[in-house]
């Protein structure tokens, strides 16, 4: 499906967002511009394309070192760490706040993005909430209950930067990477928005719905698919091996699987790069499983995930044990060439799995 770096990147950045929900303010003055996670600057195209004349207002971005820029322009950058929290992440925030104050809006158009939580933060204790950090990336918790407790020991996530500028309004359009209900209220911790506040208004304008949907369109007819998953990486194992064992001859799960680390000292690898290492022995010949995440990031490695086939390559048992134990997984694949690398995509639409036996 993906044969290449470029296709699997032309393919995500396809995908259209929904930013009808400006006609509301459009046209009004004295708006800015800020744009805060991993689909920062593909983000900011598409609104500008949409709406051109937005393209020539004051703007601020937050964006993953390492991230490409395309539409934005660079003096309206900042970037910042993700997923690790550092001093970059209290900086960018409070460069954040002191444009808002600079620039005095009437209206404030925020687009958001997952990766923003470890992006921009504000805290009484850094070190404290930087380790906090640490320990959620490892827990396996779901995205709900980590941003939850982010915004526990945050000043600025839950609401609270928008509540610092009370005569404000704020205008969330947000491309939601939580596929739970109302995941998008919980986005990058959600600094911009709470049901309270009367100076918030909120817009999904993407999802993990539109990248199954998308995907789906892609695939044969026949295809079977989950989305929203949320379980844990073993079981998204037995759901899949459950569909070969029936005979499935094409399959697509969208959905954030849960990976708890258990290793002081994890290795090169992230949840999906795991799953596909985990599948491996289960694939025979004519068996391809695409183990991918949107952001083309998986986890602490430079990959994006994992293309693996059955009957190519066999690796020993003991090697992929002890990689599984090390939580090395990236390594390991990548010895054998199956790691797909491509950089921040741009796109942070959740991971998906697609199974296709030809």
């Amino acid at each position: 499906m993906f044969g290449s770096r470029q296709s699997y990147i032309n393919f995500l950045t396809s995908i259209k967002f929904d930013f009808s929900g400006y006609e509301k303010i459009r046209g009004r003055e004295r708006n800015i511009i800020i744009s805060v996670g991993k689909s920062a600057d593909y983000m900011f195209r598409q609104f500008t394309e949409m709406f051109p004349e937005t393209s020539f207002l004051p703007c601020l971005a937050v964006l993953p070192q390492g991230s490409e820029i395309h539409a934005l322009k660079t003096e309206n950058v900042v970037f910042s760490t993700h997923p690790h929290m550092s001093e970059a992440s209290f900086e960018a925030c409070e460069k954040l706040i002191n444009f808002v104050k600079i620039q005095n809006p009437e209206n404030v158009v925020v687009l958001l993005s997952g990766g923003s939580s470890a992006l921009i933060e504000k805290s009484s204790d850094k070190n404290g909430t930087i380790l906090l950090n640490e320990k959620l990336l490892k827990s396996g918790l779901p995205i709900t209950e980590i941003n939850k407790a982010r915004s526990e020991n945050s000043l600025v996530k839950n609401g609270k930067l928008a509540e610092l500028f009370g005569k404000i309004n704020f205008y969330v359009f947000v491309a939601s990477d939580i596929p739970y209900p109302c995941g998008e209220k919980l986005v990058g911790s959600m600094p911009f928005f709470r049901e309270d506040l009367e100076n918030t208004h909120l817009f999904k304008c993407a999802s993990s719905d539109l990248l199954h949907d998308a995907l789906l369109r892609q695939m044969p007819e026949n295809t079977e698919s989950v989305r929203h998953f949320t379980g844990k990486v073993e079981k998204l194992a037995e759901v899949v091996i459950r569909h070969i064992d029936s005979g499935t001859e094409n399959l697509l799960v969208t959905g954030e699987p849960l990976l708890k680390i258990e290793s002081k000292n994890p290795g090169c690898g992230g949840r999906m790069s795991h799953f596909a290492l985990m599948m491996l022995p289960f694939l025979k010949k004519g068996m391809r499983l695409y183990a991918l995440s949107s952001d083309g990031i998986d986890g602490n490695s430079p990959f994006a995930g994992a293309v693996v086939e059955g009957g190519r390559i066999s690796i020993p048992e003991n090697e992929i044990k002890e990689s599984l134990q090390n939580y090395n997984s990236a390594e390991l694949l990548n010895k054998f060439g199956f790691m797909v690398e491509s950089g921040y995509t741009g796109i942070n639409l959740n991971d998906f799995v697609i199974f296709e036996y030809r």
